[in-house]
């Protein structure tokens, strides 16, 4: 490839959840609350990750091969025409829209979007004891080191039940996937991307479920335990309108890769001055009515 479309591959290292005896009788868990002083366990987390350097093959010039039922994610070249993300009431009146608009024009079957979560994120610093405060979207986050998949299956079927509880026994007797919809919000991203993990490859005994643990909520996600078949991809200075569609969920059982981990990787040979990485992720619940897929 030339300078413009970036190398073939590049190396980097990322961590990978490492299984331990302990989770044959305690779930893997995070807490992200504070836990009282009298508390006997004081234990944040009993997660044990491990260093892995993996390829990362880039796919500028070939982002069409790549689709969400066969490798659990897709590029779209799509220009929102917003530029206000630090404003939580403008993101959800005027961004929100223009996604779900997105979605139902770029994936099949869509009857409903419902979002459930959005989040700023840059790769700058924080000084240490800087609180992030996990109710407001519009607080950065860092960039995710850990290889992972944002939700699992039975926390996709409680969020469904609590935040849709009226439609619920519905809504679940069709397709039901989280989508989320990923993009820089100005600069083209030169460091520490975000990396996709063909879905295809990827079974669900290959993860460990995980319990985060929060004031109003207890989800779970699903981290990546380290296998030598996994096959990681990149979109070598991915711009704002290189939209990533990325699965996290499906419940369809014909489909090539029901979703796809993903972790950002600190790029070698970063200029000096390269701007830092700023992004949005919008995740939905997209659900395909039964008499839908029916007919289909």
């Amino acid at each position: 490839m030339d300078a413009i479309d970036g190398p073939d591959s590049v190396k980097a290292s990322i961590k990978y959840i490492r299984w331990q005896q302990l989770y044959e009788r305690e779930k893997p868990f995070q807490i992200f609350v504070d836990i009282p002083p009298d508390a006997a366990d004081q234990r944040y987390n009993n997660l044990v990750f491990e260093n892995k350097e993996e390829t990362f093959h880039n796919i500028r010039g070939q982002e069409r091969k790549f689709s969400l039922n066969g490798h659990g994610f897709t590029f779209r070249h799509y220009d929102f025409d917003f530029d206000d993300f630090e404003d939580r009431a403008s993101v959800e009146s005027i961004y929100l829209p223009k996604v779900e608009k997105f979605i139902k024009a770029e994936i099949e079957d869509v009857d409903k979007v419902f979002f459930f979560d959005w989040r700023l994120r840059h790769s700058g610093s924080y000084a240490r004891g800087t609180e992030i405060d996990s109710n407001d979207p519009t607080d950065w986050l860092l960039p995710s080191i850990h290889a992972h998949i944002d939700q699992a299956p039975g926390a996709v079927l409680s969020r469904t039940r609590l935040q849709l509880s009226e439609e619920a026994d519905h809504l679940l007797e069709g397709r039901v996937r989280v989508i989320t919809v990923w993009k820089p919000l100005r600069n083209p991203v030169e460091d520490w991307p975000l990396a996709l993990c063909d879905g295809s490859n990827v079974e669900y005994s290959d993860l460990l479920e995980t319990d985060h643990v929060r004031r109003q909520y207890t989800g779970a996600n699903m981290n990546a335990m380290h296998r030598e078949k996994y096959r990681w991809y990149y979109l070598h200075k991915q711009s704002k309108t290189d939209v990533l569609l990325l699965k996290q969920f499906d419940s369809a059982s014909d489909v090539g890769a029901n979703f796809s981990p993903h972790v950002s990787f600190e790029s070698p040979n970063v200029r000096d001055g390269a701007p830092r990485r700023e992004s949005i992720e919008v995740r939905a619940l997209v659900f395909t009515y039964a008499q839908s897929k029916d007919q289909s």
